[in-house]
């Protein structure tokens, strides 16, 4: 985990892939990116905390914001649409896309007792989710069975809205599921690389103490490129 910016108010940190953002259960010994910046900070002051502002999924790598204190994380939480400017994640999903560019519309409904999100395209009581996305790169088809040998596409993503695996959810909707996707796709399945094929690309925010805009960027792994490079 890299440390890419700190100040008085935050933390901003590239998280790699396979770790957690916080323990999914209390009193979990696991280390996670909340253990290590709060043994990061009470290093510095036993009285020093840190604070979750969001999240990203264990398997999903990039760059993650942290607060230093209860009063930035709620402002953060509370103004969070107000504040963000930008939201870019980049994925190498399944296919070759027929729109390269467009925008993925539907109400999502997170089932926490079975960890999984339904999507429905009319408002069946679920959260408006709204994703938009443009083709940056294609592979070329193969005939073969497995997963990674067909087309892939690399993908620029950019969230209107912030839900519970909102990315997955929806590029499994329109049948192109995240490389790598055990959820909501088909895993990784003879693929070279054994992650889910998700990254937080850019983030950024206007400040609330210095009311300047801060942008933080983490560049793309190197393996989604292999997966393109084998077509």
């Amino acid at each position: 985990m890299q440390l890419l910016f700190e100040d008085d108010q935050f933390l901003v940190v590239n998280k790699e892939r396979g770790l957690l953002s916080v323990a999914t259960h209390p009193g979990s010994t696991q280390q996670t990116v909340f253990s290590i910046l709060k043994a990061y900070e009470r290093r510095k002051n036993p009285r020093n905390g840190v604070y979750v502002i969001h999240r990203l999924d264990r398997e999903t790598s990039g760059v993650l914001v942290w607060a230093k204190n209860p009063k930035m994380q709620q402002y953060m939480r509370t103004y969070w649409h107000e504040l963000v400017q930008e939201r870019t994640y980049i994925a190498v999903v399944e296919g070759l896309l027929e729109q390269k560019e467009g925008t993925i519309r539907t109400w999502l409904t997170e089932d926490k007792h079975n960890c999984v999100t339904y999507s429905s395209p009319y408002d069946d009581g679920g959260a408006l989710s709204i994703t938009h996305y443009k083709v940056l790169k294609e592979s070329s088809v193969h005939c073969a069975s497995s997963i990674v040998n067909q087309a892939v596409s690399l993908v620029e993503l950019h969230l209107e809205t912030g839900r519970t695996n909102q990315i997955r959810v929806h590029m499994a909707s329109i049948g192109h599921p995240i490389v790598g996707d055990r959820k909501y796709g088909h895993g990784n399945t003879d693929s070279p690389v054994d992650r889910l094929c998700l990254h937080a690309q850019t983030l950024a925010f206007i400040h609330p103490v210095t009311e300047q805009p801060v942008r933080f960027t983490s560049p793309v792994p190197r393996s989604f490129r292999t997966l393109l490079s084998r077509s």
